[in-house]
């Protein structure tokens, strides 16, 4: 899907596909370090992003391609399932966990690209394609960082409601959306 972000620049809104390894650690290593703390799903180098993507029907990827450059300017992790690591806490919280209809979503946008309407163009398509995929709830991919406003604020605005906090390296929050 092609669309137009506030700058000007037309969009692409696609799957990740293989052919976009090299594409994907260029955006990666150009985030800057406190974008890159916020962003936990995998590693940054090559065979760490390789592996992660070793199994499509577990993991997979959106992005926002800039078609006048060709380079990737968002990325949307998501995970079919939710994190074991993470299900005491949701569980916690009084949820019933679904392996077949949660996923857990972690998005990454770059620097210059923040505060165009990126965000929420991705998260749109996104949108579409986890209900495409029969999932119904998402989960933040280790919640969000507490002070992390613009991220907060981003899942709020689009209906995240606020599950609890808990401390990992600071506070974070644990937040979910009912799709369907």
């Amino acid at each position: 899907m092609i669309t137009q972000a506030t700058n000007g620049r037309p969009i692409l809104l696609r799957r990740l596909d293989s052919g976009d390894l090299e594409k994907l650690l260029d955006f990666l290593h150009h985030l800057s370090a406190d974008t890159q703390k916020r962003f936990g799903p995998h590693s940054f180098d090559r065979q760490s992003v390789i592996d992660f993507y070793e199994n499509p029907q577990k993991h997979w990827a959106i992005v926002a391609e800039d078609l006048e450059s060709g380079a990737i300017v968002a990325y949307f992790v998501i995970k079919t399932g939710y994190l074991e690591h993470d299900s005491p806490r949701l569980l916690s919280y009084g949820l019933t966990l679904d392996a077949q209809t949660d996923c857990t979503f972690a998005p990454a946008v770059a620097d210059d690209w923040q505060s165009l309407g990126l965000g929420n163009r991705l998260w749109e398509f996104a949108l579409t394609e986890l209900k495409r995929k029969g999932l119904r709830r998402v989960i933040l991919w280790g919640g969000v960082q507490s002070d992390n406003e613009r991220a907060v604020n981003f899942y709020r605005k689009n209906g995240f409601r606020w599950l609890g906090r808990f401390e990992y390296n600071g506070w974070n929050d644990d937040m979910i959306l009912t799709i369907w």
